[in-house]
């Protein structure tokens, strides 16, 4: 297991600010979970009393694994929408992020039974979720819990599947090429018809392949917001596959709630 740089995490709102509020870190998987895990998250924060704030982030085409000793721990299905959580005090959370298409190997069921769901991690894992909460609650160092995880994990029989791998590729060709815009061209590069693309993804992704032709090219809005001093809106628009700025500007805040010039205003609450 290794450490990874917090900047490669995508899709935080506003990432300046999020990370003068909370540390986070990223760790590898061992080589024996590479195929099945993207990587170990952590979140810490301490707060001044009285002060909290909103972190609101795009999610990925993902299942992940949470503990949660503040809200709510359990194996989180993809989030079809944005998500925002509220810090305040003090706090930590752990949290695993699976390959996208490869949650399916461990779980008997189509992963769009899970999306915009939780449920307990004894649903998928021989694990007691009140005990490993507490022994995550109670360690020093949080980044030193992922071998506590992996033993987890290990524990369900993953075998390999030709459809995971497919899933994963064809997720990570969309996040790649961003001049991909329409479902029409993945399937044809994949040499898989429209259709069978769709049920590809609603049984191992969770959500249709327009949603992730979508997703990925916010996310790419959002670093290009985050990281630029001035952006032409106009051009990432066009960038991005939208006819132009108003369209852009129109879905991007029914995603976020908010306009891309706003990106930059600070969310604190309290």
């Amino acid at each position: 297991m290794g450490r990874m740089k917090p900047n490669q995490a995508k899709g935080l709102i506003e990432k300046h600010v999020s990370l003068q509020h909370f540390d986070l870190t990223l760790v590898s998987p061992s080589p024996e979970l590479a195929t099945l895990v993207a990587n170990y998250w952590i979140i810490e924060w301490d707060l001044p009393a009285g002060k909290a704030y909103a972190q609101e982030h795009l999610p990925h085409a993902s299942q992940h694994l949470v503990l949660d000793p503040q809200y709510q721990s359990g194996v989180f299905g993809l989030t079809s929408g944005a998500f925002t959580y509220h810090l305040q005090g003090k706090g930590r959370i752990f949290g695993v992020k699976f390959r996208p298409g490869h949650f399916r190997r461990i779980a008997s069921h189509k992963m769009n039974k899970l999306t915009d769901n939780c449920v307990p991690i004894s649903s998928y894992f021989a694990a007691d979720d009140t005990a490993l909460l507490q022994e995550f609650a109670a360690c020093k160092n949080c980044a030193a819990f992922a071998p506590n995880v992996e033993k987890i994990i290990k524990t369900r029989v993953c075998p390999q599947d030709a459809k995971a791998d497919l899933a994963c590729n064809v997720v990570s060709f969309i996040e790649q090429n961003r001049e991909v815009f329409e479902v029409a061209v993945v399937a044809r590069h994949f040499d898989i018809s429209p259709r069978a693309l769709q049920r590809l993804f609603a049984e191992y992704v969770g959500i249709g392949p327009k949603w992730v032709i979508e997703r990925y090219r916010m996310i790419e809005a959002i670093e290009a917001l985050n990281n630029a001093d001035a952006v032409s809106l106009t051009e990432l628009s066009h960038a991005l596959g939208y006819f132009d700025q108003a369209h852009f500007s129109k879905a991007f805040k029914r995603l976020t709630g908010r306009r891309p010039s706003e990106i930059g205003l600070p969310q604190a609450l309290g």
